[in-house]
């Protein structure tokens, strides 16, 4: 049976969704499809699985060493965000790119990749500023703007104190 959960996670905070989905899959719940906080399950209290998020760009090769190591690649979000999972009693469980360098570089990445969106934001934005009248749906979009702005300056903000930290 499918069973679907709704969670949303900053990209700073992979490390807690990685959590997340290996707790579930101690219960029984293994992931097998994501699409924008919405994560599908399927149910065999069986199996447990440890689950690794990796954020690049990826091709053949990537996905050929992941499988060579043992992770089993279960899902691909926006060609960045990939889920893996591998056997939570398997003997020699070893994340890979998890040294500190390697994830500094990710969350370099995804500071990178979320630059982008949120430049491209302020740019789009920018009709609304110009064609200004105090209408109330103006008003609404520009305190929506500015809610996904604050959101934008804490994910910097958490990217940047996790990049220190890897330092």
């Amino acid at each position: 049976m499918t069973v679907k959960k709704f969670k949303l996670f900053l990209a700073s905070d992979v490390e807690k969704e990685e959590q997340w989905l290996t707790e579930l899959s101690s219960k029984g719940l293994h992931l097998i499809k994501y699409r924008l906080g919405l994560y599908y399950f399927e149910e065999d209290p069986n199996h447990s699985y440890v689950y690794q998020i990796d954020f690049r760009d990826a091709d053949d090769d990537y996905f050929q060493l992941y499988k060579d190591t043992g992770w089993e690649h279960i899902e691909s979000f926006i060609q960045k965000f990939h889920y893996f999972r591998t056997p939570a009693n398997k003997e020699s469980l070893k994340k890979l790119y998890s040294d500190r360098e390697s994830v500094k570089e990710t969350f370099q990445r995804m500071v990178q990749f979320y630059m982008v969106i949120f430049f491209a934001m302020i740019v789009s934005q920018l009709g609304l500023i110009l064609t200004w009248k105090g209408y109330v749906i103006q008003i609404v979009v520009a305190s929506l703007v500015a809610f996904i702005f604050i959101i934008y300056l804490y994910l910097f903000f958490a990217l940047k104190r996790k990049i220190d930290f890897y330092k």
